[in-house]
């Protein structure tokens, strides 16, 4: 949609000036799936803390995690352009929400600053080629 076109522009821009180190699209599944897509894919940890989301309103810690609106993405970047990247995305709706880590955990804070979710990265790879056996 047109609304967030400029938001695309940014991120195109910051991909070509390669600034971005990974981008990723979030989309069915909400922002939790795609942080552990994001994990499994680079096999690295990662910190997030959901406290810095802009968000219009007060959200629970779920529906931040699962929405599944348009023109999200996660995006990282390498700490030594992290400047470069705030500057081009000025005025934009993004936060940092956290880091990579050389680590192979996964955890995320809630917007309380609590802990709501720990797991290593091969357990994430686990649960995700895990069938559902006797659920469905």
């Amino acid at each position: 949609p047109d609304q967030f076109l400029s938001l695309y522009r940014a991120l195109s821009k910051a991909i070509g000036d390669e600034v971005v180190a990974s981008a990723h699209g979030i989309y069915r599944g909400g922002l939790g799936v795609h942080i552990a897509l994001v994990a499994m894919g680079g096999n690295l940890g990662m910190d997030v803390d959901l406290g810095p989301m802009p968000v219009e309103e007060s959200l629970r810690d779920d529906i931040l995690l699962f929405s599944e609106s348009a023109g999200r993405f996660l995006v990282t970047v390498d700490p030594a352009k992290r400047d470069v990247f705030k500057q081009q995305f000025k005025g934009q709706p993004c936060a940092c929400v956290g880091k990579v880590l050389a680590g192979k955990e996964v955890s995320i804070k809630g917007t309380d600053g609590e802990v709501i979710f720990t797991k290593t990265v091969a357990e994430l790879k686990e649960a995700w080629k895990k069938p559902f056996g006797d659920l469905i």
